[in-house]
């Protein structure tokens, strides 16, 4: 019987895996998330984990609402304002739209 293939450090890992292992802090910057349709997320060092976790989240919630998935926020559960990674604000702030 054939053995499944060993993932090497390269390999990207599914995105729910992806974000389990950042969240749980067992992932360093060889870390490559497949977003899907060919994108893989990636960081260049271990100070880009927090807003590759954050673009995983952010995919997935696209995916969900995609899929017409109930989306239950828990942002009210937070009791300061969230911490948004530079990049995402940087991204976020393009998207708006001027006055």
């Amino acid at each position: 019987m054939p053995r499944p293939p060993v993932l090497s450090a390269t390999d990207p890992v599914p995105l729910d895996e992806g974000i389990a292992r950042l969240e749980s802090g067992k992932a360093d910057a060889s870390i490559r998330i497949d977003f899907g349709a060919g994108i893989v997320g990636e960081v260049t060092d271990d100070s880009g984990l927090d807003g590759l976790l954050q673009r995983a989240r952010g995919v997935r919630l696209i995916q969900m609402i995609a899929r017409g998935e109930d989306i239950e926020s828990a942002a009210h559960l937070r009791s300061s304002k969230p911490v948004v990674h530079p990049l995402v604000k940087e991204i976020l702030d393009a998207l708006r739209q001027p006055d």
